[in-house]
């Protein structure tokens, strides 16, 4: 029996409620005072700041708006981090580590934040967040670094026991778990539109279908080349993230793209949905390879996420069943149930797993936010626009990328790398 419905898409299921636009070809400027390549997440925010102080900003685009992880991702929204609060002490001490998870702090509250204040129409919940613990060990390292969070940054979370889990999650599968009532989710999709639409009410030009192909320095700014000519920019802020190609190869040498997969299912009736996901709880847990999941903001279907395997890149068919199998492993009640959309994106690591903001001979660039992207690539080109323009910024991310000798921008290792995670998931260890 094939998992998939009959007309299943290979696409985001996001985009049926958020189809991407399709926006008249514009002629391309001759200048402005800024140029952002990406038309993401970061790029827009970046945009709407700028081009409300009054600065003449324009975004480039390649593909269509926002085709990218913007429109790809699960929507989750929370504060966090690669590294527990306990690690991050080890690696940098005890002051940044509370200046960084400030930081992630203040990324959550940035997007609620700016969807209430500016009404943007996307969905967005604040329902918490679930970690379920994936071994025993791994309850007790969630509580560990609750109590440590609570004492340095504050925090409402709770821990969860195995026999208290169900008000959550219905599955037996987890050893109790964590739930943090401050995160929440939205629509990503519908969260892009929105943003699309006020930072072109602000003043922002953004064009797609336009390659950006190289740069270089010419007087006091840039002479930035594209697929339809050549624009000269005072400021250049790149918010390529995952996505960066050839063009941009000195940071596309800074970053690892992974690809994350997702499946939603069919529709399902009420009380199996409620059984499985009794609210709008955002769902995680401690494996490896970290599954996350929710249920579709209309509750009517289940979202399920995860990294099926770096062979199985763009071969939605394929890691549609792998995440069929976790699912189900998860939740047997959903054997059966069929797949409507499989699709994935690329998130970019960096190799030190933090977040970063930082320049490189005068060019602005934002990415590695390893798999936290909803806040905290909307906060950073946010803080970076408030940089450019002179303004008190948040320099919690505000570091140098590190690099690693030989990597050239191609990932070759991480297929042995997660399939080594994969068998330490299924052995729990």
């Amino acid at each position: 029996m094939t998992i998939y419905t009959d007309d299943v898409k290979f696409e985001p299921y996001w985009w049926e409620g958020a189809p991407r636009p399709d926006l008249p070809l514009q002629p391309l400027p001759q200048k402005a005072d800024v140029v952002v390549v990406g038309s993401g997440y970061t790029g827009l925010n970046a945009a709407l700041v700028l081009a409300e102080n009054g600065a003449d900003v324009l975004v480039l685009e390649a593909d269509k708006l926002g085709i990218g992880a913007s429109s790809r991702n699960g929507g989750a929204i929370g504060a966090t981090l690669r590294y527990s609060f306990s690690t991050l002490v080890d690696k940098v001490g005890l002051e940044q580590a509370i200046e960084m998870y400030k930081g992630a702090i203040a990324s959550r509250e940035f997007v609620f934040d700016l969807v209430k204040r500016r009404g943007l129409q996307c969905d967005l919940v604040r329902e918490g967040r679930f970690y379920g613990a994936h071994k025993p060990g791994d309850f007790d390292s969630l509580r560990d670094d609750m109590e440590k969070r609570k004492l340095h940054v504050g925090s409402a979370a709770v821990m969860v026991s195995r026999e208290e889990q169900t008000r959550y999650v219905g599955t037996d599968r987890y050893f109790g778990g964590r739930f943090q009532p401050e995160d929440g989710s939205l629509h990503p999709g519908r969260f892009h539109l929105e943003l699309v639409r006020v930072a072109i009410e602000a003043g922002a030009r953004i064009i797609d279908q336009t390659r950006v192909t190289g740069f270089h320095r010419e007087g006091g700014g840039y002479l930035v080349k594209t697929s339809r000519g050549t624009v000269r920019a005072n400021n250049l802020l790149i918010a390529t993230n995952a996505y960066t190609g050839n063009e941009f190869k000195w940071f596309q040498r800074k970053l690892l793209p992974i690809q994350s997969q997702i499946i939603a299912t069919e529709p399902l009736p009420a009380d199996q949905l409620a059984a499985i996901i009794p609210t709008r709880t955002q769902l995680g847990d401690t494996c490896k390879l970290h599954n996350y999941y929710r249920c579709s903001p209309d509750r009517t279907r289940v979202l399920f996420g995860g990294r099926s395997g770096a062979a199985q890149v763009n071969n939605f068919a394929k890691s549609g069943l792998a995440l069929y199998k976790r699912m189900t492993e998860l939740f047997p009640s959903l054997e059966g149930v069929k797949i409507s959309h499989s699709w994935g994106g690329f998130i970019a690591f960096s190799f030190d797993q933090f977040p970063h903001m930082t320049q490189h001979e005068g060019v602005h660039y934002i990415g590695g936010c390893c798999g936290s992207g909803v806040a905290m690539m909307s906060y950073l080109g946010h803080e970076t626009a408030k940089r450019l323009l002179g303004q008190n910024y948040d320099g919690a991310f505000d570091h140098p990328f590190k690099s690693q000798l030989l990597y050239n921008g191609n990932p070759w290792f991480m297929p042995a790398i997660i399939a080594a995670l994969e068998m330490r998931d299924r052995l729990r260890i």
